[in-house]
């Protein structure tokens, strides 16, 4: 063992190992100051503590681009909309169908999407014409 350093705290553990934040978040987690940050690493803090540093972990969606975002009773939450894994699905689905009705379109607004809608017009009219013809 190193002389000199004091081994770290077990709230430093969980706030550093564990859930990965620094002191200046932690501090805000906590609603505490830095510096009681700092004397818990050394010393040791409230189980309260290390308690509400676990369950944010839990709750928090811990990789880039997901801050803001967390989970809460099942549900993805960010700011004051809820995210069920149905209508994400749904929204999914959503964007499949607008994808495929703006590929369409493209296709329409060309001389070819063109002359095949005016074709298409003029067969239904033609088969139209037919069966009245025929009663």
């Amino acid at each position: 063992m190193k002389r000199g350093r004091k081994a770290k705290s077990q709230f430093y553990h969980i706030r550093f190992n564990t859930v990965g934040l620094n002191e200046e978040r932690a501090a805000e987690l906590i609603g505490v100051p830095v510096e009681e940050i700092r004397q818990w690493d050394k010393d040791g803090a409230p189980k309260m503590a290390e308690k509400l540093l676990l369950l944010w972990d839990r709750k928090n969606v811990g990789h880039e681009g997901w801050e803001g975002w967390l989970f809460s009773r099942g549900v993805l939450r960010y700011k004051n909309q809820r995210w069920t894994a149905k209508r994400i699905l749904e929204l999914t689905d959503q964007e499949q169908k607008l994808y495929t009705l703006q590929n369409e379109l493209e296709r329409l607004r060309t001389w070819r999407g063109l002359f095949t809608v005016f074709v298409d017009k003029v067969v239904m009219k033609t088969a139209r014409r037919q069966r009245k013809s025929r009663f």
